[in-house]
């Protein structure tokens, strides 16, 4: 009995039967980032083992968005400068952008998209004022969304129209997504992460990102804070309502991460830009 009833938590939801598979250069970079054993060579001949991917790791690696004054001109050099973590979130920033490249062509779905690279990179900054590993955080901010990109994916032109025709609160969204696909975005990013194997943080952070914060300030609130960010730099997957004021975002920062974050808006949302552009 209890075997049936794993085997039911494994199937895949019927809203996700025709989600497209992940091509398998992105099932080996989901493998690395889900392990935190992997060696800086075991790291190198993964990746090298894709030409593809390896020189659009090292384009972005010798890009503006990381500012080395000397080419790095190998994988296993550009390993030991950035590190292993930021390897792997750069390879995902790949592998996913790869993915989703067909549903880009819908401007909401490249809006879903920028605004998911616009939580990540400000989740970085924001974990860094609050002594949270950075690229847990870059990739945390990746995947928080990636329910509703998957979503995208299955039923371009239908939730295309769902996110034009929805603004207003995240529970409003939630809702109708629902109503069309039998469960959230939420849900199926919970789904998917897990399905992927990947750590449970990043689970939690796809199903509970539009949760209200709770007291620690922990991986899952620091998401939820980026994503409110991102919608207040301009980088919104969906029209607010009531657009949040960046600095009111801000005020309900604990007191220490209000003292370390404390951005000009109009500058963080240029570098983001940028940094944007480099990534894509």
């Amino acid at each position: 009995m209890l075997t049936n009833v794993r085997n039911r938590q494994r199937e895949k939801p019927w809203a996700l039967i025709d989600l497209p598979p992940f091509p398998a250069v992105a099932m080996r970079v989901l493998s690395l980032v889900s392990r935190e054993d992997v060696g800086m060579k075991e790291l190198t001949r993964e990746i090298q083992s894709d030409p593809a991917l390896a020189l659009q790791i090292l384009t972005i690696a010798n890009s503006v968005l990381f500012g080395f004054r000397t080419e790095i001109k190998n994988i296993l050099q550009a390993t030991a400068l950035l590190g292993a973590e930021r390897v792997k979130a750069i390879a995902l920033t790949i592998a996913m952008r790869t993915y989703l490249m067909e549903s880009f062509q819908i401007p909401a779905l490249l809006a879903c998209w920028r605004h998911s690279l616009a939580c990540a990179l400000v989740a970085e900054d924001l974990a860094m004022a609050s002594l949270i590993e950075k690229d847990a955080a870059y990739v945390a901010g990746l995947l928080h969304d990636v329910g509703r990109l998957a979503l995208g994916m299955i039923k371009p032109v239908e939730y295309a129209n769902l996110l034009a025709s929805s603004e207003g609160k995240p529970v409003d969204v939630l809702e109708k997504e629902k109503e069309m696909f039998g469960m959230n975005h939420c849900e199926a990013g919970r789904w998917l992460t897990d399905a992927w194997k990947l750590p449970k943080i990043f689970g939690q952070v796809a199903a509970l990102h539009h949760h209200p914060p709770g007291a620690k300030f922990d991986l899952v609130r620091v998401v939820g804070t980026a994503c409110l960010l991102a919608d207040a730099l301009g980088f919104e997957a969906v029209r607010p309502h009531r657009p949040r004021v960046f600095k009111e975002i801000l005020q309900s920062l604990p007191p220490r991460e209000q003292a370390r974050f404390h951005p000009d808006p109009e500058q963080l949302a240029l570098t983001v830009a940028m940094k944007i552009n480099s990534l894509e």
